[in-house]
């Protein structure tokens, strides 16, 4: 019955703090490509040919942004967590990842409830200290913050 069962640790090569194309574009960063999809695309590529098998979208306290990339990566057979950058009032950034299976306006309203309502601010505060928001993260909403 064991003898079929893998021994040992599975390791993962993952990326988990990937902008998507609208931070790339708010940031006014360099880049080849001249459209979304194109950087999707290319993001896409270049995980699978480095064997990145999970990754993270990430935006500062934004989920909409990534969902094309998000789309695209799960199509292509990456796992994918959903979530945000957090910035706290202490200035602290904090990866916040989520369940997969989190719909985005959940996750939207998480993103109100740490004092984020708006998406006119390129990188905001949020209401939270460190500690408050690692407490909130995990305890109210089961994230996971790196």
């Amino acid at each position: 019955l064991l003898d079929g069962l893998p021994s040992g640790a599975r390791f993962y090569r993952c990326a988990f703090q990937i902008n998507p194309y609208d931070y790339i574009q708010r940031y006014n960063k360099t880049v080849e490509f001249r459209d979304e999809q194109s950087y999707n695309n290319a993001i896409v590529n270049a995980c699978l040919e480095s064997g990145i098998e999970i990754i993270a979208v990430t935006d500062h306290y934004r989920v909409k942004s990534g969902y094309s990339l998000v789309k695209k990566a799960r199509e292509a057979g990456i796992f994918v967590f959903h979530g945000f950058e957090a910035v706290t009032k202490d200035g602290v950034h904090l990866l916040c990842l989520f369940d997969p299976s989190t719909e985005i306006q959940s996750l939207e309203r998480i993103l109100g409830d740490c004092g984020i309502h708006t998406d006119h601010e390129a990188s905001p505060n949020g209401k939270y200290d460190v500690i408050e928001h690692l407490e909130e993260a995990q305890e109210r909403h089961g994230a996971v913050c790196i």
